[in-house]
């Protein structure tokens, strides 16, 4: 009875291994592809002059949504980067669900990556450890991408702080947040009104007193991941119901 409760425990364990190396290998996959993409046309990325239109994202993602079986959802958030769209997305009760990135350009959409690898609920881990095992309605990266297609812009150098531990409030996670900030990005700290999705918490950062990024902080760990594929901060709009 030991030994196969040891042959579970570490066939769990190379399975949950597997799963994140190859949501390792899709994301750096996604970083050259997206390179690429913007190496190839000039017009990928947005002036700091444009004036995104952010309602028309709401509808398409509200749209999107809508149509890939997840009622009562609704965008909450879309902010502009020079390089895509960051959609924040609540549930039928109005709490945070998950976070979606949009590139205008190709009309792409995905989840975000933050979202997938530590969305304990909607995300690509949501059947191990820490997970509810609740059903996605897309697939990782497939059909329920609108587009066909995605990527993110850079590089994951400088993006990533490992934790000290669970995370278990909001102002908690600002502390690790700030922690991490001021001794990887000097000058930017992080916002305290944050959203807390599950597993993680994402806080947008400030620095001079406007809005710079954003960031996530893992409540089991402690981890903090700095969204760097966004690009420039644009602009922002906030939606209700």
């Amino acid at each position: 009875m030991l030994a196969d409760h040891v042959s579970m425990k570490t066939g769990a364990r190379l399975s949950l291994a597997c799963i994140l190396a190859l949501g390792l290998a899709l994301a750096t996959a996604a970083v050259a592809l997206a390179a690429l993409q913007q190496r190839s046309s000039s017009g990928s990325r947005r002036a700091a002059s444009s004036q995104p239109d952010l309602a028309a994202v709401r509808d398409r993602v509200d749209s999107w949504l809508s149509g890939q079986g997840f009622s009562g959802f609704k965008v909450s958030e879309v902010m502009a980067f020079s390089n895509n769209d960051y959609v924040a997305v609540n549930d039928k009760s109005g709490k945070p669900a998950f976070e979606l990135l949009y590139y205008p350009r190709t009309k792409w959409l995905l989840e975000e990556h933050v979202s997938m690898m530590w969305n304990t609920r909607y995300g690509m881990m949501r059947g191990y450890p820490g997970g509810t095992g609740s059903a996605s309605p897309w697939g990782m990266m497939g059909g329920g991408m609108m587009g066909g297609g995605g990527g993110m812009m850079g590089g994951w150098s400088g993006w990533y702080g490992n934790g000290s531990g669970k995370v278990t409030s909001l102002s908690h996670a600002v502390q690790a947040a700030d922690t991490w900030l001021g001794s990887s990005r000097a000058g930017e700290r992080a916002e305290s009104d944050g959203r807390a999705f599950p597993g993680y918490y994402t806080l947008d950062t400030v620095a001079n007193g406007k809005t710079a990024g954003m960031l996530s902080v893992n409540t089991r760990t402690g981890a903090v991941w700095y969204h760097g594929w966004h690009g420039t901060f644009l602009s922002e709009r906030q939606f209700t119901s």
